[in-house]
């Protein structure tokens, strides 16, 4: 194997998930934009309104979608030749399974609010809210028709403007309208952009469709919706606990300190749609670059989340500062714990590759369920006594369990020599830094900013000092990003001596 071979996969890999990062730094930037809007308008308890209503449409969500967007991954690679009567086969039995569901849904929506909120007169939230969930389910449908045909720039794009859209109605409407504006003008903004996606992505739809295409996709779909249904638990069910045992003011804290932990999950989906089709690729085609190529990027991945992690647990205090009023500020202690979680779900687009390359997807359901156990489990033991904090600890326990479980099992189908000794020495320096720091910040704020300056420069040299991440590795990437980004610069020759002087390209 030439030793290019990885350089190219590595600038590949990076390339790919900076498009499709693009629309959602627009997103991302906007969240940050409106943050201190929304925190000066709402009070934390409707803020957990938003928040507890959101996580209702993530539940929705999971049944509304019903696998569809992996399905037509699956069904069109078998029938490339039949490739728009497959998307639209898929499409049209998503509007119609979309209106019967969300009618239901609308229909009992004083219910639902009644039991959320113990105010039948939020039934217009949920309303608004599950119109909202309908467009978006079709949207994200369109979307996926992009990655197939790898128009990486067109989904980029959708996305940022759609979140122009979305935020630039939902903030103005807020103003007249309060909290009814807020999701009025999300409901605007989101058929604005569905419309703008099928506009885009016309010529791959029909009015028809074919029985026998649907109802394979719906099959397929189906065993996904299990696996859907226990990350859902995990990964949001803690809000409604939260509710229960405290009150909304503190799910509002609560889902502001998951904000402030969001750049995490950004990243990590940046990468995820780049990832699994270039590993699918190199392991079927070049075996021998996928077995250099996945344990390079496990420990840099890993290390690229904890360093992120303890910089948002470190200055959390302060982003909330600049973000949000003095109201929202306890939100701060509970960004630690989930910054440690969401870098263990990171990890779970490598530590699951041998599932998904063996295709033994029912190990995705037999581990996200055995997760979603443990985390009801820990928020029964947790959130009562300790309120967000405990919501916070239980959703970490539950990703360490989980990506630690798909590990087990990727391992046993497809064997990936990983540098077991720098893994557990980046996991535990990031834990250690993470539990003990905030307990030298005792002093003034400004005291406690240079103490916190300090002890991350003290990290970061950490790394280097446990030979984590080595100093040529550090200039061998940033050479390796140069060359990448800066071909028309640089000539073969110049290419082909950096390649063999970077020790992370042997």
């Amino acid at each position: 194997m030439e030793n290019k071979s990885l350089k190219k996969y590595f600038v590949a890999l990076t390339k790919d998930s900076v498009i499709y990062g693009l629309g959602n730094v627009v997103l991302k930037l906007l969240a940050i934009v409106t943050a201190p809007i929304l925190t000066r308008i709402f009070v934390p308890a409707e803020y957990g309104i938003l928040s507890l209503i959101a996580s209702i449409i993530s539940f929705l969500s999971l049944f509304l979608m019903f696998g569809m967007d992996t399905s037509l991954f699956l069904r069109v690679n078998e029938y490339k030749n039949e490739k728009k009567a497959v998307v639209s086969s898929g499409f049209w039995f998503l509007v119609g399974w979309g209106v019967f569901l969300t009618g239901i849904c609308i229909l009992f929506s004083r219910s639902i609010a009644n039991a959320a909120f113990h105010s039948p007169t939020t039934a217009i939230f949920f309303t608004l809210a599950f119109i909202t969930a309908f467009f978006t389910l079709l949207t994200n449908y369109v979307k996926t028709v992009y990655r197939l045909e790898f128009k990486a720039k067109t989904f980029a794009i959708t996305t940022a403007i759609g979140a122009v859209l979305i935020t630039a109605l939902s903030i103005g409407l807020i103003f007249p309208w309060g909290v009814f504006g807020y999701f009025f003008g999300t409901l605007l903004g989101t058929v604005l952009t569905f419309f703008l996606s099928i506009y885009l992505i016309r010529e791959d739809f029909q009015f028809s469709w074919k029985w026998s295409h649907a109802k394979d996709m719906v099959l397929v779909g189906s065993m996904l919706v299990p696996a859907s249904l226990s990350y859902f638990v995990f990964d949001l069910s803690d809000r409604f606990f939260v509710n229960h045992y405290w009150s909304l003011t503190e799910l509002g804290l609560y889902a502001m300190a998951i904000n402030v932990t969001s750049i995490l999950p950004f990243f990590s989906m940046t990468l995820s749609r780049a990832w699994l089709p270039m590993i699918f690729n190199l392991h079927s085609e070049e075996k021998d670059v996928f077995d250099e190529f996945v344990p390079r990027v496990f420990v840099y991945y890993l290390a690229f989340f904890m360093v992120l992690a303890v910089g948002i647990s470190f200055f959390g205090l302060e982003i909330l500062k600049i973000l949000t009023v003095a109201k929202y500020y306890p939100a701060a202690k509970a960004v630690a714990p989930l910054a440690l979680a969401m870098v263990f779900a990171a990890t779970m687009q490598i530590t699951s590759v041998g599932i998904y390359l063996t295709k033994k997807t029912k190990l995705i359901a037999v581990c996200s369920g055995l997760a979603a156990i443990i985390n009801t489990i820990c928020n029964f033991l947790l959130i009562p006594r300790f309120g967000m904090m405990g919501a916070a600890w239980a959703t970490a326990l539950s990703y360490f369990f989980l990506t630690g479980a798909y590990l087990w099992y990727s391992q046993r189908l497809v064997y990936i020599k990983i540098d077991w000794l720098k893994v557990v020495k980046i996991v535990l320096l990031g834990l250690i830094v993470v539990v003990l720091a905030p307990m030298t910040w005792q002093f003034s704020f400004g005291v406690n900013l240079v103490i916190k300056i300090i002890e991350a420069i003290i990290f970061l040299a950490m790394l280097l000092v446990f030979g984590i991440i080595e100093p040529s590795e550090i200039n061998s990437i940033k050479k390796l990003f140069i060359g990448g980004f800066n071909k028309k610069h640089q000539t073969n020759e110049e290419e082909d001596v950096e390649a063999e002087n970077s020790p992370i390209l042997d």
